[in-house]
């Protein structure tokens, strides 16, 4: 009786040891999960409907105010900005040139016209008698100097009078040559002022143009 009771409690023992091992240990069902929303949904966005703007009145004047494109639109021609200045300095050049142009023919009279020197050595030139040996011997030098300083393919001498104390001398460019009035001829008439027999002049009156170089000279009296 009691051996039967032990059995039939460690039976009842092990039945719900068992029972009790399995309820344990059985695995919690998951919950089913939802799946995420995509982000590529979530990102896209429609951008807001911009309400049209009245069109503001002055533009619709200045639409009402153009012509149409067929028009022909007249402009005024303007007037050159500077053309009256233009015109000012113009006259303002015209008027100088006629004044420089009345400056050197005043000029060009004064140079043309015969100095008191001049004047006054064609007077004594025209009163003087010849003095022969005098007259010779300068206007011989004169017409050597064209030749001894090779000038004779440029210049000619086409007069050499002396008298008793003055002395006129005529030079001229040869045919085909052309000297300059300020250059040459000035070299010329240097050359002529440093020959030795032409100290004996204390007195020189030159003139200088395209057409030659004219000399007036004197020497001193000889003493008696």
């Amino acid at each position: 009786m009691n051996k039967q009771l032990v059995i039939t409690a460690l039976g009842a023992f092990s039945l719900g040891f068992g029972g009790g091992y399995i309820v344990f240990f059985e695995p919690s069902p998951v919950p089913a999960t939802q799946p995420a929303p995509s982000s590529d949904a979530q990102l896209v966005t429609h951008p807001p409907q911009l309400a049209a703007l009245p069109e503001s009145p002055q533009i619709a004047v200045k639409k009402q105010q153009l012509p149409p494109a067929t028009d022909t639109l007249e402009v005024a021609p303007e007037q050159p900005q500077g053309a009256a200045n233009s015109t000012s300095d113009i006259d303002t050049l015209r008027r100088e040139l006629a004044a420089a142009k009345q400056t050197i023919a005043t000029y060009k009279h004064i140079l043309d016209a015969p100095s008191d020197m001049e004047a006054e050595l064609k007077e004594r030139f025209t009163n003087q008698e010849r003095d022969e040996a005098w007259a010779y011997e300068v206007e011989t030098k004169v017409s050597d100097f064209v030749y001894s300083q090779g000038l004779a393919y440029k210049i000619k001498l086409d007069t050499a009078q002396c008298k008793q104390t003055v002395c006129r001398l005529q030079f001229s460019a040869q045919e085909d040559v052309e000297l300059d009035p300020r250059d040459d001829w000035h070299n010329i008439q240097n050359t002529l002022m440093e020959q030795p027999w032409w100290q004996q002049f204390h007195r020189t009156n030159s003139r200088s143009s395209e057409a030659g170089l004219n000399l007036w000279v004197e020497r001193l009296p000889p003493s008696s």
